[in-house]
């Protein structure tokens, strides 16, 4: 036995059987996609608190001279809603101080459609938010020639943006503070204009190879 930190993971979420199942259908559709000129697409929205997210560094050793970070009150925070073209990396994004409804899930669509104006039938994937759900988002990816695919309930794991997510907290917020929220600000929106400096990251980071999480005890 050794003493170690719990991890957790969603409640809910499916058993392995049917985790694996929506990944072969993951793969059926890279598949289609290619055959038909189309793109896969992996969304979702995040949110950044304007805080300074502390980890652990190499110190000495000894209670003494424990490194201190500043910190914020942690009230206001930036929302992400965005998508990455499973194959080539590329983002799609909207930030905003504004809470992500069905109206600027529609606006992504529309900007992702732009973007890949040459494209076939594009196949997006996302989780199941009420806003992604709705009647006016369906039939804006119908006339765009969007495919929605809704993931399993509980299932981050399968959704490729979340490391690209993970990945950005990491190099934005892990022992970094920004005295002012406009700072904070910049610094997402600078991450997303320079993003090819983190190719090599991101490369290595969305390969397409999906955790197939363990639910039992």
């Amino acid at each position: 036995m050794s003493f170690k930190k719990t991890r957790l993971i969603p409640g809910g979420i499916p058993d392995e059987k049917d985790q694996k199942c929506f990944v072969r259908k993951i793969f059926r559709v890279f598949k289609k996609a290619e055959e038909e000129n189309g793109e896969v697409i992996f969304s979702d929205a995040a949110h950044q608190v304007h805080n300074t997210d502390n980890g652990g560094c190499w110190q000495e050793k000894g209670g003494k001279n424990t490194k201190v970070l500043l910190s914020n009150s942690g009230r206001k925070r930036i929302n992400i809603i965005g998508a990455i073209n499973a194959k080539t990396h590329k983002p799609t994004t909207i930030v905003t101080e504004d809470n992500c409804d069905k109206d600027m899930m529609k606006q992504l669509l529309a900007q992702i459609r732009r973007e890949y104006s040459e494209s076939g039938r594009i196949h997006v994937f996302l989780d199941n938010a009420k806003y992604n759900r709705s009647k006016e988002v369906g039939e804006q990816a119908r006339q765009l020639n969007i495919k929605l695919e809704f993931l399993p309930a509980y299932c981050p794991n399968l959704n490729l943006i979340e490391r690209l997510w993970k990945f950005m907290k990491k190099t934005l917020r892990k022992n970094k503070y920004y005295d002012t929220f406009e700072k904070f600000k910049t610094a997402i929106f600078e991450f997303f204009k320079n993003i090819e400096q983190y190719k090599p990251h991101l490369e290595t980071l969305l390969t397409p190879k999906f955790e197939i999480i363990n639910n039992r005890n």
